[in-house]
């Protein structure tokens, strides 16, 4: 019985998902790290959320994109899609001279990620037996940590040398490689022959609305301060409800009122993807800004968390937690949440540069370590409940119930910010404001851990 993804039949498959998935999480990890110099080189620190969120709003087209067709044009054309994109839009950041041209590159990027991670949930459900499946999707978290190790340390080089613009032109050459390892190995595939569904149309639609919907309401959050209150708040409402609207298409039926099994789990994940990134996107830049740390040191805390979540998804992963689903999610929640909870020590009390980082470090890595743990699980479960006809589907409504969570939060986190900016009032406190809306939102993972372990298999 083959009980590894590194056996010799899964080897160069393994090889090629993790080698991919490494250069997207370099690609994540450096940019994250010099994205405050970036922003403070084309004069857009007040709009600093945006070249994430874009990103974001982005993936969002790229998952409906893929989980509409990857079963009828082929997986191996869809990840060729998404190598493709990830280095044009990587070409266009590198070379952007302002704030638009970066954000027009960042959502290319973003497109090539949201079918990644659509199409490498599909590769993992159809190319791996269920016993190996929880491993698999434990080499997505281990192929974060290589890029983790060498990624800030190599973006502080490249802009010590030269410029932030490096970390974005090295990336069309450092997809060479896993293209030529995945895709010869993506002909073994066996396509399930399938249209595109019925209402195919509608969510294609709705993924439309859904980012119209998003940008609107990060536009209005950004406001905040600028204009009437009463318009603000009847912009966000009105965003808001768009938005709940369009789940109605890209979600399985009873997502909104977490319903038991699929939908809880796809709510779930997009609950704690709020708290956690929308709390990382921040940390380089308070640690820069506030106390004056480096690139480099500033990205080693990234670093820290890569190698954290990795550990986490490893111990999931090893079957060594004698504990049922619920306990080990809820585990996972509430170091999430004491973590982002605690990281505002990093940049609030009196402390020097070294203080900072290791405070930071220690608080992001709890944190990555219990995202390692719930990310895998919750997709291992949505797997296992889910028909194969409907791995595709689901995997996309997996990853937008992240982008929607991270996109929301950051947005309001962005408001803070920029009303910050505005003032002249950034500070301390204004990263402790941001990152405890963060740890709040991530509690509310505790509400759907109830709601999990339906028996009922849900199609969308």
């Amino acid at each position: 019985m083959t009980r590894s993804p590194w056996s010799p039949q899964f080897r160069r498959l393994s090889a090629g998902i993790v080698s991919l998935v490494a250069v997207f999480g370099f690609e994540g990890i450096a940019v994250s790290a010099v994205m405050p110099v970036a922003a403070a080189d084309l004069n857009a620190i007040s709009n600093y959320a945006v070249a994430f969120t874009s990103f974001t709003m982005a993936s969002l087209l790229g998952m409906t994109f893929a989980g509409l067709w990857a079963d009828h044009i082929g997986v191996k054309k869809i990840v060729t899609l998404a190598i493709f994109t990830l280095g044009i839009g990587s070409l266009i950041a590198g070379f952007a001279p302002n704030l638009l041209v970066l954000t027009i590159g960042r959502s290319v990027q973003g497109f090539a990620l949201g079918i990644d991670l659509v199409s490498m949930y599909v590769v993992i459900g159809r190319m791996y037996p269920e016993a190996l499946r929880p491993k698999a999707l434990g080499m997505l978290a281990a192929a974060w940590v290589v890029p983790g190790l060498i990624g800030p340390g190599l973006a502080g080089l490249m802009v010590e040398l030269y410029s932030w613009r490096m970390t974005f032109w090295i990336v069309p050459f450092l997809l060479i490689l896993p293209s030529l390892i995945l895709l010869s190995q993506l002909e073994k595939l066996q396509s399930i022959a399938s249209l595109p569904r019925a209402d195919s149309k509608k969510q294609v639609i709705a993924v439309l609305v859904a980012v119209a919907s998003l940008a609107a309401f990060q536009f209005s959050t950004s406001k905040v301060g600028n204009w009437s209150p009463v318009i603000v708040a009847a912009l966000i409402a009105a965003s808001l409800i768009a938005t709940g609207w369009t789940t109605r298409f890209l979600m399985p039926a009873g997502y909104l009122r977490i319903a038991v099994g699929i939908p809880a789990i796809i709510g779930m994940r997009g609950v704690i993807s709020a708290g956690y990134f929308a709390a990382e996107v921040y940390v380089p830049l308070a640690l820069q800004e506030i106390r004056s740390v480096s690139v480099a040191i500033s990205g080693a805390v990234l670093t820290v968390s890569a190698v954290t979540w990795f550990g986490g998804s490893w111990l999931q992963g090893s079957h060594r937690l004698n504990l049922s689903r619920e306990r080990i999610l809820l585990f996972g929640s509430l170091l999430i949440s004491v973590g982002i909870f605690l990281t505002p020590i990093a940049v609030f009390a009196p402390s020097d540069t070294t203080f900072a980082s290791l405070a930071a470090s220690l608080t992001c890595g709890a944190a990555a370590f219990g995202m390692g743990i719930c990310f895998p699980t919750l997709g291992g479960m949505m797997l296992d409940k889910s028909p194969e006809a409907d791995h595709a589907r689901h995997s996309a409504s997996l990853q937008m119930s992240d982008s929607f969570g991270t996109i929301l939060i950051t947005s309001i986190t962005g408001a803070v910010l920029g009303l910050a900016t505005l003032k002249h009032t950034l500070s301390s406190q204004t990263f402790v404001e941001m990152w405890l809306i963060c740890g709040v939102s991530s509690l509310f993972a505790l509400l759907f851990i109830p709601q999990i372990q339906g028996k009922r298999t849900y199609r969308v």
